[in-house]
């Protein structure tokens, strides 16, 4: 997991500056979401992104994992995604973003000592998130989604998202 981590980082390192969404929009996507380790403990995220300009996207999104099980558990993350490469030609851009996410659920021993750059009060886990995201641009508005976040809580908070984002043309934000 760390040479994931290593390799995310220099990919951010190396920024492509071409627009992945039009300045000062907002983004609303939702997703399937399945962490690598247990499929299923699967579940859904709902999103809602601004793009302050053609490169920063801030992604906030809420997801609800264990959708089947007895005890669902939620996450909320934030994080700055950057342009890694845009495929012109393709319609595809490679975006890779930090930030933090916010974690309720019953982690065990082994769990938490398998985390690393968190806190935790009761059942609630502050933690870092590094996120690596191919964006399939449809038409103007419309992108398909797929995601990998690495969550510093462990291996059972790596995931894979794959989902909708549409752009939101008509809600710009006012600049002053």
């Amino acid at each position: 997991m760390r040479k994931l981590l290593i390799i995310l980082i220099a990919l951010l390192c190396y920024v492509n500056m071409v627009g992945q969404h039009n300045p000062k929009n907002f983004v609303i996507g939702a997703e399937l979401t399945a962490p690598f380790s247990d499929i299923e403990f699967g579940g859904a995220t709902v999103q809602l992104n601004y793009a302050s300009n053609c490169y920063t996207t801030f992604v906030n999104e809420l997801s609800v994992y264990n959708l089947t099980g007895d005890q669902p558990f939620y996450q909320g993350a934030s994080s700055v995604n950057l342009i890694i490469n845009n495929f012109k030609r393709q319609n595809f851009f490679l975006v890779g973003g930090i930030g933090l996410s916010l974690t309720n659920g019953e982690l065990g021993k082994e769990a938490l000592d398998d985390a690393f750059f968190s806190f935790s009060q009761g059942d609630y886990h502050l933690s870092a998130v590094f996120k690596l995201r191919g964006m399939l641009q449809f038409n103007k508005w419309t992108f398909w989604t797929t995601e990998i976040n690495v969550n510093t809580l462990g291996d059972d908070f790596v995931t894979f998202s794959t989902g909708i984002n549409y752009e939101l043309p008509q809600l710009k934000a006012r600049s002053r």
